[in-house]
C-alpha cells in the first residue's frame, strides 16, 4: 500500500497564523486550533513550528504560549518577554537538574577528568546567565 504523502508544513502554518490572527487578542488552546483549522495537532504543531521558523522573514510576531491564553501571535512585548522568561525558567531547571544528577556525580567519580570539568564549568556559565534572565526586571 502507498503512504499519502501529507500537505507541507506551510500549508498547515498558513491555516494556524488565520486561525490564531482570527482570535487576536485572544490565544487559542491546541484544541480549539484544532477545532478551527480542521487539521490534527501532529498538523497543528507542525504549522507553529513552521510559523515559528519563519516569523522574523515573514514579519510576523513570534508565535507565544501560556497555560491562561494558550497559543498566541501577540504584538505586545510584555507577551514576549514573559514567553521568553518562561523558556528560559524551563531550561535552567534541566540544566541545574543535568549538572546536579550527571555532570556532577561524574566529576565527583572522576576528579581529574577534562572532560568533567570542561562541561562543569561551561554549564556553570550557561546556568548563571539563565538565572540573570529569569530574574532580570525590565
Amino acid at each position: 500500500m502507498k503512504r499519502r504523502a501529507g500537505q507541507p508544513a506551510q500549508e498547515h502554518g498558513k491555516a494556524v497564523r488565520k486561525a490564531l490572527q482570527e482570535a487576536r487578542p485572544a490565544g487559542l488552546t491546541l484544541k480549539q486550533l484544532v477545532k478551527a483549522t480542521r487539521r490534527t495537532p501532529a498538523q497543528v504543531w507542525t504549522g507553529i513550528r513552521f510559523l515559528r521558523k519563519v516569523a522574523v522573514k515573514a514579519d510576523l510576531p513570534p508565535v507565544t504560549y501560556n497555560r491562561t491564553e494558550g497559543f498566541q501571535l501577540s504584538d505586545q512585548p510584555e507577551v514576549w518577554i514573559a514567553y521568553e522568561r518562561a523558556i528560559f525558567q524551563a531550561e535552567l531547571h534541566r540544566i541545574t537538574n543535568f549538572i546536579a544528577g550527571i555532570v556532577a556525580p561524574h566529576a565527583k567519580k572522576a576528579p581529574e577528568d577534562e572532560w568533567a570539568r570542561l562541561v562543569l564549568d561551561q554549564l556553570g556559565g550557561v546556568k548563571a546567565t539563565l538565572e540573570v534572565l529569569t530574574r532580570m526586571e525590565r
